[in-house]
């Protein structure tokens, strides 16, 4: 039978290195996530203030993957500008600055230099409040950079190491929902988000909600969901880092449930280390 990873990993390789994930569908993996991946400290807007509300990373979708993020959480607009057009990140209605194309610069380079690694873009809302959003001009734009590498919904049944076999360039997962005008070859069906549903929430009623949400969810799912893993006070995102690296930790059931975990500041905590032994105990656990 595998054996567990060690507890020390390379993250910006711990898919390659994860014993026996050859073995688990991308619906099996425990993945790691970036809330709101686009509002960093490190971006052109980044304020003392608002910044405090809307910052829920570090710093740049490159930092992230190399921090070990495998999920991206991701909320777009659109603008039409003298320069051109072009997809903006958002947060309730702050921009950070930072743009679609410096995402998908930072995955093409990432998976070029780690291919034995496989993201998910989670386009969890297209659009900015009442501004247009031209859902056909983003599909052709990301079938036109990303098309090559993306995995399609179809291949859904096979397993890491078959992709890698078969799909040797595709290492991308692209889901999104809103409009006929989304490629269905390209885009997976939005991903269900389960969060807690009020504007202030304690590590308490975070607690209770992530206990609820994984008594009701399925122990494996054909479909990738997303567990919201953060607490909001008046100052902005809670420091939880704590918390989560006990509530998550491999000896405690709960990882083992999950699908994808979204966390804000996901360099601060251990969910990258729990989530590389989660899927190294949960592989070794169906292999011969």
């Amino acid at each position: 039978m595998a054996q567990p990873t060690a507890a020390y990993i390379n993250k910006s390789s711990w898919m390659s290195e994860v014993i026996g994930i050859e073995t688990l569908k991308l619906t099996d993996i425990i993945w790691p996530g970036a809330h709101n991946c686009g509002m960093d400290k490190k971006a052109r807007y980044f304020g003392p203030i608002v910044g405090n509300w809307t910052t829920c990373q570090n710093d740049s979708f490159a930092f992230q993957l190399a921090q070990g993020v495998r999920a991206f959480d991701i909320r777009i607009g659109y603008e039409l500008r003298a320069e051109g057009e072009r997809f903006y990140f958002h947060h309730n209605g702050g921009r950070s600055g930072r743009l679609l194309d410096e995402l998908l610069e930072a995955v093409l380079a990432f998976i070029t230099e780690n291919p034995g690694e496989f993201l998910m873009l989670d386009f969890h809302q297209l659009g900015d409040g009442k501004h247009p959003f031209p859902y056909q001009t983003f599909s052709d734009l990301m079938a036109d950079r990303l098309g090559p590498h993306a995995i399609a919904h179809s291949l859904a049944d096979l397993s890491v190491g078959e992709l890698k076999r078969t799909r040797t360039r595709s290492r991308v997962m692209l889901a999104a929902s809103g409009s006929l005008d989304l490629d269905r070859t390209l885009f997976w069906p939005r991903i269900s988000h389960k969060w807690k549903d009020s504007t202030f929430t304690s590590p308490q009623d975070l607690y209770l909600h992530i206990a609820r949400t994984l008594d009701k969810e399925p122990v494996s799912s054909t479909f990738p969901w997303s567990l919201s893993a953060t607490c909001y006070s008046l100052l902005g995102p809670a420091d939880i880092k704590h918390y989560l690296d006990i509530w998550f930790h491999p000896s405690v059931p709960w990882i083992s449930r999950c699908s994808i975990i979204n966390s804000d500041f996901v360099d601060e905590s251990t969910i990258v280390e729990h989530c590389a032994m989660a899927n190294a105990i949960k592989a070794a656990a169906i292999t011969p």
